[in-house]
């Protein structure tokens, strides 16, 4: 489960979900990687519900039978997170997905959901080989560990361009072949022009892109904030720099 988000006990599909209610389809790594706009086309049991495929630009978005995704429902008390698998593809007067809900249904805030899409480079450090080193639920009481972390000057600094954030984490792309899920890193966030200038990441999520012969690293972090106000002044951050792209036709 993701930070600020709550598990959702006896989320009943039958319910909740309607035919031809809109919903978001996120999936989180692939060929398909993104965000897509579906509709719910039948609920079949208590874990079990038919989607329309989606489409981007024309095309038929055909995400692979096994493949893990998050359905996104959006109601007037809060955004829904539903894990499904992909366990079935159908063709009826649309191209359809069968899927099965495989995990816990979570609320979230709205705000924490929102991710912003923008192209920033920047530079990014190891600072520890694995999350058993911090009390990643505790770094109010452990604020001398993230300074002394943030201090340190004990490894390679690497290039990186983010291509999202969120207030939870971001995706960045680089040529580091070294990381790996687990690793906390020292991600440079000058750029952002707020009260700290560097912030402490997990990795979630290291895949393999080729582009043009070249090997690249698609990295998932999911952000360990020294405290609230930390996360909030990222949130600010987010929405102010959505307002200045929009005024500039950029978004």
């Amino acid at each position: 489960m993701k930070r600020n988000s709550k598990v959702v006990k006896r989320f009943d599909l039958n319910r909740k979900l309607d035919i031809n209610q809109r919903v978001d389809i996120i999936v989180p790594y692939g060929n398909y990687e993104g965000k897509y706009s579906s509709q719910v086309v039948d609920v079949k049991n208590s874990s079990i519900f038919t989607i329309n495929t989606p489409f981007s630009e024309g095309e038929v978005i055909n995400v692979p039978i096994g493949t893990k995704i998050d359905v996104m429902l959006r109601e007037n008390t809060g955004l829904y997170q539903i894990p499904v698998k992909v366990i079935k593809r159908e063709v009826e007067v649309t191209p359809l997905l069968i899927v099965e809900l495989v995990g816990e249904v979570s609320k979230i805030q709205e705000r924490e959901f929102f991710r912003l899409d923008i192209y920033q480079e920047t530079e990014f450090r190891v600072v520890a080989d694995n999350d058993d080193l911090i009390n990643l639920n505790n770094f109010d009481e452990e604020a001398g560990l993230y300074n002394d972390l943030i201090r340190a000057d004990n490894s390679h600094t690497y290039n990186a361009i983010i291509q999202d954030i969120s207030a939870s984490g971001l995706k960045m792309v680089t040529k580091d072949d070294s990381l790996v899920e687990g690793q906390i890193l020292e991600i440079d966030f000058n750029f952002t022009n707020l009260p700290f200038d560097k912030i402490l990441a997990k990795v979630v999520r290291v895949i393999v892109e080729s582009k043009q012969d070249e090997k690249r690293y698609s990295i998932g972090v999911e952000f360990v904030h020294q405290n609230i106000v930390q996360r909030d002044k990222v949130i600010q951050w987010l929405f102010t720099k959505q307002r200045e792209l929009r005024k500039k036709g950029l978004i």
